[in-house]
């Protein structure tokens, strides 16, 4: 079974050393592409008494694994400055959050709004899926092999995602594979 963790539930995590155990930042924010459906980074925040933003930026080929209780790298050194980080992380584009978009099937079929996305704990920022404000006013999930296409006011899926919908993230784990068997995606 899958282990999945939302975008949201990233924010304020640790940063910890695998090296030595050291809690080196919090997470500020998850930097997302959505053209790559994955975390491409995260910004940090200084963790204890003198707690603000962090220079250094965390991109994803950095992280060993993003859990539920914290984010694990190998040592400090995995924090870099932004103008030695790829340009998705350092600077990144604006117009990339995907929170509020409208999910339509390719025939047009509303499935609701994002409302977060949905990681696979153990990854380096391997996004799943998408947590939605349903068309019915619910929260749903639905798995995500590859959107269609994303604009900044919507994506489209592929037509078969309507019968994925979940309202769990335990149903959303189960649901990523069969989806992924079905649309012969990996």
């Amino acid at each position: 079974m899958r282990l999945l963790v939302t975008g949201s539930a990233i924010r304020g995590l640790p940063v910890v050393t695998i090296s030595g155990g050291e809690d080196v930042a919090e997470v500020r924010d998850v930097i997302y592409s959505p053209e790559a459906g994955r975390v491409v980074g995260l910004t940090l925040n200084k963790r204890g008494f003198l707690a603000g933003r962090c220079r250094e930026v965390l991109p994803a080929e950095t992280i060993h694994a993003i859990g539920r209780d914290a984010v694990m790298v190998e040592d400090e050194t995995s924090l870099i400055l932004p103008e030695d980080a790829p340009a998705d992380v350092g600077a990144p584009p604006s117009g990339r959050d995907v929170t509020g978009d409208e999910v339509l099937t390719e025939q047009g079929t509303s499935l609701g709004k994002v409302r977060d996305v949905v990681v696979l704990v153990g990854s380096n920022g391997e996004v799943v899926g998408y947590e939605i404000d349903t068309a019915a006013g619910g929260t749903g999930y639905i798995p995500l092999p590859a959107q269609l296409a994303v604009s900044g006011s919507a994506l489209v899926v592929p037509e078969a995602t309507k019968e994925f919908v979940e309202d769990d993230l335990v149903g959303l784990g189960a649901a990523v594979d069969e989806f992924r068997s079905r649309l012969g995606i990996r």
